[in-house]
C-alpha cells in the first residue's frame, strides 16, 4: 500500500495541485478507526531524508487506528510536506536579484579592465542630454547593429546568458520566466553598460536564446551529475552551475529541484583514436579524442513541481588532439520543450508484445564546431532558435528501437568555407562586411535538419545519423557596423552547406563499459558572390572521412 494519507482538513488543498504533482492521481478512502474516514492521495516530493515507500502523513491531532497501517510505516506531520513543496515552488525574488546583481557587477569589472583593448569598438559618447541618449539607444534602430567582435567573444555571450538565466532558474523560476529574465538582463547590459558600442543584435540573440539553451542544459545536467559518485561528475556539476556550488560552500545550497526517480539519466565519458582524411589536406591525421554524452529524459512526467520544464535534454562535447595540438572542439545541446507525448505500455508477457512511446513538440538547440587549424579551419556557431522535434521508441524483450527527427530555424556565425580561395585571389575582405574584415566570419540565417536512428539487440547497438545545415549570409548594410575605415563598398553574399553522415556499432560489455566503432563522412560547400561587384565569384567544395574507435564508460 504505497499511499499518503491526508487529513480531511488538507483534502481540499491537495485536490488543487494533485494533478500537477501527484504520481498517479487516484483518491481512495481509508478507515483509520470506526469514526474517521480520511482522504488519501499520492504526493510527489524530493525530500531524500524520508523513505516515501511506507510513509503516511496525518494531521497530528488525529488518532489513527494503528491496526490499519502496515508494519514499519512512518508518521510525519503535514507541515513537513507543506514546507517541502513550498521550497520547490515559491519564487525567491531576493535571491535571484542578488545573484544577477553580482553577475553584472563581475561583468562590469571585467569589462572595465579590458576597455583599452576594445577602444576600436567605441562608436558613441554621451553628448548633451543623457536621458535622450539612452532613450534613443533603446527605442530607435540607429544604434542596433551587428557587431564585428572576435568569434570567441561573441560566442562567449552564450555562457554569459547561461549565468543570467541560472540566476533566476536557481530560485524556482521556470524555463520561460528565466529566458525572459536573460533577455531583459542582456538588454540592460547592451544599452547601458556598453553604451559606447553598438547595441549588438547578435549579442542579444546569442545571450538570450543561446543562454537559455545552455543555461537549462547545464542546470538539469548539474543536478543529475550531483547524484553520481566521483570527482569527475562533481567537477562538471560545479562548472555547469557555479552558483549552486558557491552557495554550497556557505551552507545555503538550495533543495534538489527534480525527482530523479522519474527521469532516465545518461552520463557517458569516452576516449579513443581517430583517423581522418580531408580533400584539402595533403596528409592524413591521427588524433586522440575525449568526449562526453549526457542526457536527462523526463518525458514520463512527474519530474518537476513547476510547469514549463523542458522534458528532454541532450548534450555532447568532444575535443580532439593531434601532434599539431588541439584540432577539433565540438559542443552540441538541445532541449525538447514539451508537447504531445504518448506512452503505450505492454500489458502482455508475450515475446511479440511491444511498449511504445511517441512525441512531437517544439525544441531549441545550440552548437559550436571548430574542426582543423588555421587556414583550413572550419568553424560555425549556431543558435537553433526554434524547431520541431518528433520521435518514437519501441521496446520489447531484448530489443529497442529509437528514431528522432528535428528541424530548426538557425541564427549562425560562420567562417565562409570558400574563404581560403577568396583570400588567395583577393588578399583581403577589404570593403566587405566589417565582421568579415575583422573576424573572418559572417552572420547568416538558415536551417538545420537532423535524423537519428538507433537499434539495440541484447548487447549490440547499431546507430546512424544525418545532420544537414544550410545558411545564407545576412546582407543588409543598414544593420552592419561600418566605420569610416571600411566603407563597405564591395559587399559579399555567401552561402554555406554542411552535411554529416555517421554510422556506428557498439558492443556493451556491461552496464558500465562499451566499445564503439564509428565512421563519418562530412561534406562541405561554400560559395561567395559579389553583391556590388558581380564579377566576384568563388566556390569551394570538400569531403572529409573520419574513422575512430572509442571506449565508453557509463556512470
Amino acid at each position: 500500500m504505497n499511499r499518503t494519507i491526508i487529513s480531511q482538513r488538507l483534502a481540499s488543498t491537495l485536490m488543487l495541485f494533485s494533478c500537477a504533482i501527484s504520481a498517479d492521481p487516484q483518491a481512495i478512502d481509508i478507515s483509520l478507526d470506526k469514526n474517521s474516514i480520511l482522504f488519501a492521495e499520492p504526493i510527489l516530493t524530493t525530500d531524500s531524508n524520508i523513505d516515501w515507500s511506507h510513509t503516511y502523513a496525518v494531521h497530528t491531532g488525529l488518532s489513527p487506528s494503528w491496526d490499519a497501517l502496515e508494519p514499519g510505516v512512518q508518521i510525519i506531520s503535514t507541515e513537513h510536506l507543506d514546507q517541502s513543496l513550498e521550497s520547490h515552488t515559491e519564487k525567491d525574488w531576493w535571491g535571484a536579484m542578488t545573484e544577477i546583481t553580482l553577475v553584472l557587477a563581475l561583468g562590469e569589472i571585467l569589462y572595465k579592465a579590458g576597455s583599452e583593448s576594445m577602444e576600436d569598438d567605441f562608436d558613441y559618447e554621451i553628448d548633451g542630454n543623457a536621458g535622450k541618449f539612452f532613450y534613443d539607444r533603446l527605442m530607435t534602430s540607429d544604434s542596433w547593429k551587428f557587431d564585428d567582435n572576435d568569434i570567441g567573444m561573441n560566442w562567449g555571450h552564450s555562457y554569459a546568458g547561461a549565468l543570467y538565466y541560472q540566476a533566476f532558474r536557481n530560485y524556482n523560476f521556470n524555463y520561460y520566466e528565466s529566458s525572459l529574465a536573460a533577455f531583459l538582463t542582456s538588454s540592460v547590459w547592451e544599452v547601458f553598460a556598453e553604451y559606447k558600442e553598438v547595441v549588438s543584435i547578435n549579442d542579444q540573440i546569442v545571450t538570450t536564446w543561446g543562454g537559455a539553451v545552455l543555461g537549462e542544459s547545464f542546470f538539469q545536467l548539474a543536478e543529475m551529475l550531483e547524484s553520481k559518485e566521483g570527482w569527475i561528475p562533481a567537477s562538471l556539476a560545479a562548472i555547469f552551475n557555479p552558483s549552486q556550488t558557491v552557495r554550497g560552500w556557505f551552507d545555503i545550497e538550495g533543495p534538489a529541484r527534480f525527482e530523479r526517480r522519474y527521469a532516465k539519466d545518461t552520463f557517458t565519458l569516452y576516449s579513443g583514436v581517430l583517423y581522418k582524411t580531408r580533400d584539402l589536406d595533403e596528409d592524413a591525421a591521427s588524433m586522440f579524442i575525449l568526449g562526453m554524452n549526457a542526457s536527462v529524459d523526463s518525458m514520463s512526467g512527474k519530474y518537476d513541481s513547476l510547469f514549463g520544464t523542458p522534458s528532454l535534454v541532450n548534450m555532447d562535447m568532444e575535443v580532439s588532439v593531434s601532434e599539431r595540438g588541439i584540432e577539433d572542439w565540438q559542443l552540441a545541446t538541445d532541449l525538447f520543450l514539451g508537447g504531445y507525448v504518448n506512452h503505450i505500455d505492454s500489458n502482455s508477457a508475450a515475446l511479440d508484445s511491444w511498449s511504445q512511446r511517441y512525441f512531437i513538440g517544439p525544441s531549441m538547440g545550440a552548437e559550436y564546431v571548430s574542426m582543423g587549424q588555421e587556414a583550413d579551419e572550419d568553424f560555425y556557431a549556431v543558435i537553433n532558435l526554434l524547431g520541431l522535434s518528433m520521435g518514437g521508441q519501441w521496446l520489447r524483450q531484448g530489443i529497442s528501437i529509437d528514431v528522432r527527427g528535428d528541424i530548426y530555424g538557425d541564427f549562425a556565425m560562420v567562417k565562409p568555407f570558400a574563404s581560403r580561395d577568396y583570400i588567395n585571389q583577393y588578399h583581403s575582405y577589404w570593403g566587405s562586411k566589417s565582421v568579415l574584415w575583422e573576424g573572418g566570419y559572417g552572420y547568416a540565417m538558415g536551417h538545420t535538419v537532423k535524423l537519428i536512428m538507433e537499434a539495440r539487440y541484447l548487447d549490440i547497438l547499431f546507430g546512424a545519423s544525418i545532420k544537414s545545415h544550410r545558411w545564407n549570409s545576412i546582407d543588409d548594410k543598414d544593420i552592419e557596423r561600418t566605420g569610416g575605415w571600411n566603407p563597405n563598398y564591395n559587399d559579399l553574399d555567401f552561402k554555406e552547406a554542411r552535411d554529416r553522415y555517421q554510422v556506428y556499432l557498439t558492443y556493451l560489455f556491461s552496464n558500465d563499459f562499451a566499445l564503439s566503432l564509428h565512421y563519418e563522412l562530412i561534406e562541405r560547400e561554400g560559395k561567395f558572390e559579389g553583391i556590388d561587384n558581380p564579377n566576384i565569384f568563388n566556390q569551394l567544395d570538400e569531403s572529409e572521412q573520419r574513422t575512430w574507435l572509442q571506449l565508453e564508460y557509463n556512470y
